[in-house]
């Protein structure tokens, strides 16, 4: 299933742009989403490891599930330090 993932901050410039198209065979978890948005984007890869992910508007758990129709978004660190 191609998923919609919505970029902010630092995870926007590594990328390139501030929406990804990722491919992930749902259902999927956190980690599943991870490896995908990696496969994608391998920019990514010093980013990812510091954010915070949102799905359908509330950040996301390890158990949180992934709809073909979830709003996701990766959030960056966004006070102070550097990546």
């Amino acid at each position: 299933m191609t998923l919609q993932i919505k970029l902010f901050a630092v995870a926007m410039q590594k990328a390139g742009t501030s929406e990804l198209e990722v491919d992930c065979p749902l259902p999927a978890t956190l980690v599943d989403l991870e490896q995908a948005i990696l496969t994608t984007c391998p920019a990514l890869t010093d980013v990812l490891p510091h954010c915070r992910f949102a799905i359908d508007d509330q950040f996301a758990t390890a158990q949180t599930e992934i709809a073909a129709d979830s709003t996701i978004a990766i959030i960056p660190p966004v006070s102070g330090g550097a990546l």
